[in-house]
């Protein structure tokens, strides 16, 4: 089962040298998972399933928690990097999930590593650039940022450090939360949500933004993985009333990936689906039906 704690975290060196640091969450019997974090998360963002019966993996992407950055970043060697990490884990196979932002990394782990990925699912997944462009929703924010903000983004390290001072980030996390709190299934704790997620952010930017600045990167260019490239069988599951990632990024997902089942959650948004899926999708990784 997941708990509130990983039970114990890996530090990888890889073959250039960086550090990758993965947490890893669960008992040894159980079904193993990797799980991809949103934009500006970390490896603590999946706290917020609450406890399920995987095994789970869950890594900072370079330049985000305590992963160094890398230079030369791209999806497939994103992919690369995650072969490494299965293979200091000993992990033969795994099951990937990639929620928000983490969708494309999932996807480019499913590609590049092919069979050892037995099972995919994209929640309220960010799709390519295109769909970026046309759609609405708050993600657009990060294809303006990617061409007009480059000094925005000279000063985001200063702009984090005197949110955290004066208490402002936990303001903007519940912002969010207070979209959709309708969205929320019955016995959800939306202040203990609110701290996990304030302290995913927290951990994700304590070494500043390069972990965000790949993101831009990565995910508003042209991909070098394909959804065609595909081959497990897929779950792309999106809340209807997802106002940051609009459900036209999850129909591009479905369209283009031979083996996907498409759910759309009536009334779910983007963190709540996360939240309220959270036991479906960990039975769909665990292999069931």
């Amino acid at each position: 089962m997941t708990g509130t704690d990983p039970v114990r975290e890996h530090r990888i060196r890889l073959a250039d040298g960086r550090r990758l640091t993965c947490a890893e969450y669960g008992r040894p019997q159980d079904p193993p998972a990797l799980y991809l974090h949103g934009f500006l998360g970390s490896r603590l963002e999946v706290r917020i399933a609450g406890e399920l019966p995987l095994r789970i993996f869950a890594p900072d992407r370079p330049g985000y928690g305590a992963s160094d950055p890398v230079p030369a970043h791209s999806l497939s060697r994103f992919g690369r990097d995650m072969g490494t990490l299965l293979d200091a884990l000993g992990l033969d196979e795994i099951a990937a999930v990639g929620v928000s932002a983490g969708g494309p990394y999932a996807l480019a782990a499913a590609v590049v590593l092919g069979p050892r990925v037995r099972r995919l699912a994209l929640v309220a997944a960010v799709a390519n650039k295109k769909v970026l462009r046309r759609e609405g929703g708050a993600v657009r924010l990060l294809r303006v940022a990617r061409r007009h903000g480059r000094l925005a983004l000279g000063l985001a390290p200063v702009v984090l450090r005197n949110l955290r001072r004066h208490g402002l980030d936990e303001w903007v996390v519940r912002l969010l939360l207070m979209r959709e709190r309708a969205c929320f299934r019955p016995g959800i704790d939306l202040d203990r949500l609110e701290r996990l997620l304030l302290g995913s952010l927290r951990e994700g930017t304590r070494r500043g933004i390069a972990g965000a600045e790949a993101d831009l990167e990565n995910l508003t260019r042209r991909w070098d993985v394909s959804p065609s490239q595909v081959r497990c069988p897929t779950l792309v599951l999106h809340g209807a009333r997802d106002r940051v990632v609009p459900v036209a990024h999850a129909l591009w997902y479905a369209e283009r990936i031979a083996t996907a089942r498409l759910e759309i959650v009536p009334d779910s948004g983007h963190v709540s689906v996360a939240v309220n899926e959270a036991p479906r999708i960990a039975a769909f990784l665990a292999g069931e039906p």
